[in-house]
C-alpha cells in the first residue's frame, strides 16, 4: 500500500535512542521524572506516544497511536470543501475575469453547463459515482470476498485470491498509469539540462508510440533500458539529487504496478483460482478474449470510461493548481482538492459522493457519505448484540441560502432524520418538518421522527460514523 500519510516500517533496534543513566536524585527532592507506573509502557525518552488520549470525546489533538489515527486527524481539519466549490462556481462566469486565462472561463462555463440536471439524469450521476468507486464489484468479486472471509479457507488460498486482487487493481489503473509514466518522463526532460533533456525527449516520443500501440512489454523496456538508464547515468555523474531523481523514484513505483497489471499474467492467476476450486472450473474453458471481457464488463469499468464529471473537474482543478487562474482560484482548489483526497483514502470504509446542482437556478454543492457495510451488518444482526443502524450523512450548501447538514438514520422502528439548517430556514420549522415526513412517507418508509433545528455546529463525520474508531485497533505502524 502506497506510503500515503507517512507511516514506515521500522527495523527492530535501528537508530534508537541511546541509553542514558540519570544519576541518583537526592533524597528529600519531590521532583522525580523517572518513576515507573506499571499500568503502560513508555519509550526510552519517557514519552508515553500518547496526547489527549484521555479525552472522553476523542479529541483530535495530535497522536502517535496509528497511521489511521493521522487519516482520521486529517479527516476533521480538511477544509470545508462545499464553500470551496460554492466560491468557485458564484465567482465564475461565462466571461474571462481578471486573473483568469481564457481557458479557464471555457471550462468553467462548461462545467457549468454540465451540472444542469433534471430528475432522470441526476439518478444516473449518483450511479455512476457509487459504480466508479467501487472496483471490486460484481459476482466475481463476491465470491472471492466470501472465500477470502471463510475460515476454512487455508492461508495460501487467501494469498492467491489477494494476488489476484492486487493483479486486477494494477490492471483496472492501466490507463491512469500510462498518463502517468508519461507525464514523469515529459517533466524530466524539463528538469535534465542540455543534451540530457534532448535524449529523453526522443525516448519519450518512443515512449508514447509504445503506449499508444498498446506495447507493454516494449514500453516495459524502454523505460529499464533507457528512461532509467539515462537519468541514473546523469545523477551519477553529476551527483544531482533533485527533481529528476525525484521524479525517477517515484516512477518506480508506477512501474512496478504497470509490469504487475499485464494481462498474461491476471489471466493467469484467475485461472489459477478456477482450477484450484475457488472459483467454478468452467471460467478454465473460457478463452483469454472471454475471460478479459468478464473483468471488462464489471460496474467499475463501464462506469470509469463514462465519469464525465471527474474529467471535468480534473481538468479544471489542474488549471487551477497549477497557479494559471489567480492565488484566490488555487487556495480554494487546493481546499477541494485536499479534502477529495481524504475522503478517497484507502482509509475510509464509506462510500463517498458529490453532487454539484444548478437547481431552478441556485447553484447547490452538497456530499453524501454513506456506510456500504450497513446492510451487510443488519443481516449478520450487528455487533455485539447490538441493532444495526443505516446511516446518510449529507453536507450541502446552496447559494444564498447557507449550509445544511442531514443525518438519516435507519431501524426496524424506522427512519428518523435530523436537519440543521441556516437561522433563516429554521424560523419556519413546522412547515419544513411536515414536507419532510411527507417526502419520506411518498416514498414507502416509516417516518420515527423528523427534527429540524438551527445548526450552531456543523457535524463530523467520524462522530456520525463511530465505526471509523474500529481501525485504531489495529498494528501500530507510525513513528
Amino acid at each position: 500500500m502506497p506510503d500515503l500519510l507517512g507511516a514506515t516500517n521500522p527495523v527492530p533496534s535501528y537508530d534508537a535512542p541511546s541509553v542514558r543513566i540519570t544519576p541518583p536524585t537526592p533524597g528529600g527532592d519531590t521532583n522525580i521524572q523517572n518513576v515507573v507506573d506499571p499500568n503502560r509502557v513508555v519509550r526510552p525518552d519517557g514519552h508515553d506516544g500518547q496526547q489527549n488520549s484521555g479525552n472522553a470525546d476523542n479529541s483530535f489533538g495530535a497522536r502517535f497511536e496509528s497511521n489511521y489515527m493521522t487519516f482520521l486527524q486529517r479527516l476533521r481539519g480538511s477544509s470545508d470543501v462545499a464553500r470551496s466549490v460554492m466560491t468557485v462556481l458564484q465567482g465564475q462566469s461565462v466571461e474571462v475575469s481578471s486573473g483568469i486565462r481564457s481557458g479557464f472561463a471555457q471550462e468553467m462555463s462548461e462545467f457549468l453547463e454540465f451540472i444542469r440536471m433534471n430528475e432522470g439524469e441526476l439518478l444516473s450521476f449518483l450511479q455512476n459515482q457509487l459504480q466508479s468507486g467501487s472496483r471490486f464489484s460484481g459476482a466475481l468479486f463476491q465470491i472471492l470476498r466470501g472465500a477470502l472471509n471463510d475460515p476454512a479457507s487455508s492461508e495460501l488460498t487467501r494469498n492467491d485470491i489477494l494476488q489476484f486482487v492486487r493483479r486486477f487493481a494494477d490492471y483496472s489503473s492501466t490507463e491512469h498509469i500510462e498518463a502517468n509514466l508519461l507525464r514523469m518522463t515529459d517533466e524530466m526532460t524539463e528538469a535534465l539540462p542540455g543534451k540530457w533533456s534532448q535524449q529523453l525527449t526522443e525516448i519519450l516520443a518512443r515512449l508514447e508510440n509504445s503506449i499508444d500501440a498498446g506495447d507493454r512489454a516494449g514500453t516495459l523496456k524502454l523505460l529499464r533500458d533507457q528512461v532509467f538508464s539515462l537519468v541514473s547515468k546523469y545523477v551519477s555523474l553529476t551527483h544531482d539529487h533533485g527533481l529528476a531523481r525525484n521524479l525517477l523514484s517515484a516512477m518506480t513505483l508506477d512501474v512496478a504496478r504497470y509490469e504487475n497489471g499485464d494481462e498474461d499474467g491476471l489471466l493467469q492467476s484467475l485461472r489459477h483460482l478456477a482450477n484450484s476450486g475457488v472459483l467454478s472450473k468452467s471460467l478454465s474453458e473460457l478463452s483469454n478474449e472471454e475471460l478479459l471481457r468478464l473483468l471488462r464488463e464489471t460496474d467499475f469499468f463501464k462506469a470509469a470510461g463514462s465519469n464525465l464529471f471527474a474529467d471535468r473537474m480534473a481538468s479544471i482543478t489542474h488549471q487551477a493548481l497549477s497557479g494559471q487562474n489567480g492565488v484566490d482560484m488555487q487556495e480554494a482548489f487546493h481546499h477541494i482538492m485536499n479534502s477529495i483526497l481524504i475522503n478517497e483514502s484507502v482509509y475510509m470504509p464509506l462510500q463517498h459522493l458529490m453532487l454539484p446542482l444548478n437547481w431552478n437556478g441556485k447553484l447547490m454543492f452538497s456530499e453524501m457519505w454513506v456506510d456500504p457495510d450497513a446492510e451487510r451488518d443488519e443481516r449478520k444482526g450487528g455487533k455485539g448484540g447490538k441493532e444495526p443502524v443505516q446511516r446518510v450523512l449529507i453536507k450541502m450548501d446552496v447559494q444564498s441560502v447557507g449550509a445544511f447538514d442531514v443525518l438519516i438514520q435507519n431501524r426496524s422502528e424506522g427512519v428518523s432524520m435530523l436537519v440543521t439548517c441556516p437561522k433563516s430556514v429554521a424560523e419556519h420549522t413546522p412547515q419544513v418538518t411536515e414536507s419532510l415526513r411527507r417526502i419520506l412517507t411518498n416514498n414507502g418508509l416509516k417516518v420515527e421522527q423528523v427534527q429540524v433545528a438551527e445548526q450552531h455546529r456543523s457535524l463530523t463525520v467520524s462522530e456520525v460514523f463511530p465505526k471509523l474508531f474500529e481501525r485504531m485497533s489495529g498494528v501500530n505502524v507510525k513513528i
